[in-house]
């Protein structure tokens, strides 16, 4: 019965991967990225991993958005770019260096947004997700200088699986 819930909870997860690609505000979110990205914008072999979530419990998602990018990815990771929706439209929370998937949703806050938790690894760093702090103007730039999460509280949420589908930004 457990592995019977286990690949319902596998399969949601997909679901909701392959549907926030297909989400109408997704080209809106990536032409912000991309605006963030200046002139130089997305490398012909960029791809992306997008999730939707509350990050301060207004009842109105941000977009998460994991970019593969050979001008953004190093040894350490790639970039996670955060996004709010305004009436003036996508803006940025945050833009993370050195990242990697899984991202969560941890039940810590600062601000009135909740902390991020971020996969790191590689470029020297001890692997391991790291909580990622709202700082007040947006979320923090390098998840290796957050804490440590030995432990995932119960009550973290995930946002992007390791396995989420990572889709041309041309598509």
């Amino acid at each position: 019965m457990r592995n019977f819930y286990q690949a319902g909870f596998a399969v949601a997860l997909l679901a909701t991967a392959a549907s926030a690609q297909l989400d109408p505000r997704t080209p809106q979110v990536l032409a912000a990225v991309h605006a963030q990205l200046g002139a130089k914008g997305f490398s012909p072999d960029a791809r992306y991993a997008i999730a939707y979530s509350d990050l301060n419990d207004d009842h109105h998602p941000e977009a998460v958005v994991h970019l593969e990018d050979s001008g953004l990815c190093g040894s350490g990771g790639c970039t996670t770019f955060i996004l709010t929706e305004t009436e003036a439209g996508w803006l940025p929370l945050g833009r993370m260096s050195v990242s990697r998937l899984p991202i969560y949703r941890l039940p810590d806050h600062h601000g009135g947004w909740f902390d991020l938790g971020v996969y790191v690894s590689g470029g020297g760093t001890a692997p391991g997700v790291r909580a990622v702090r709202y700082s007040g103007t947006g979320y923090r730039s390098n998840p290796t200088k957050g804490a440590l999460v030995g432990r995932l509280p119960q009550q973290a949420t995930i946002v992007l699986p390791a396995t989420s589908e990572m889709v041309p930004v041309g598509q």
